[in-house]
Formats: structure tokens, C-alpha cells, sequence
């Protein structure tokens, strides 16, 4: 049987990725789009990386028989969980390393 671990739904890429995203970006239009990049990136290495989490999660999903929300698969709702993570964790560190980054400069 596999293991759920909901401990593991805010991995600390996103939070390096947010960090080093508003260190390195100049604006906040460049701010968001790279979050947005980054959470496809997230994605994509969860998918092809990651299988242990993805398949454990997925798994629970599947064995709570309750209906995803929008009709969903248990496989798009948890990329769809994994996507808005990964954009939500890293725009808000990017967004205050960014201020940081303007108020001590």
C-alpha cells in the first residue's frame, strides 16, 4: 500500500524558485509570468521526478470515493492542486523578495 503524504503538498522548490525568481526579475509583469513558467516547470518535474508523491496522492484521491470538485479525474485535480501550489508559494515569496529587493536597494 502506498503512503499519503499530505505534509508534502508545499514542496521547497516553490519556495526557492519564488526567492530566486524575485531576486533575478526587474518587474512585476516579469515576476508573475516567470511564476507562471515555473509552476508548469513544477509540473512537468512532478510528473516525470516525483512519481512516488504523485502516485501516493493520486491513490488517496482515488480511495476516498468522493467526487473531485468540476468533475474532475483524481490525476487533473492533483496536477491542478500541484499547479495553483506552486504558482500561489512562489509568487507570494517572489513578490516579498521582490519589495525586499526594492526597499534595500
Amino acid at each position: 500500500m502506498v503512503r499519503w503524504l499530505p505534509e508534502a503538498m508545499i514542496p521547497v522548490p516553490n519556495l526557492l524558485a519564488g526567492l530566486l525568481i524575485g531576486i533575478a526579475n526587474n518587474s512585476w509583469l516579469a515576476v508573475i509570468g516567470v511564476c507562471i513558467i515555473w509552476s508548469v516547470v513544477f509540473c512537468v518535474y512532478v510528473s516525470v521526478l516525483d512519481t512516488k508523491r504523485k502516485t501516493a496522492t493520486i491513490f488517496h484521491f482515488q480511495s476516498t470515493g468522493r467526487k473531485a470538485k468540476w468533475g474532475m479525474s483524481p490525476t487533473a485535480a492533483f496536477y491542478f492542486i500541484e499547479f495553483n501550489t506552486a504558482l500561489t508559494t512562489s509568487l507570494v515569496v517572489a513578490s516579498l523578495a521582490y519589495v525586499l529587493k526594492g526597499l534595500f536597494a
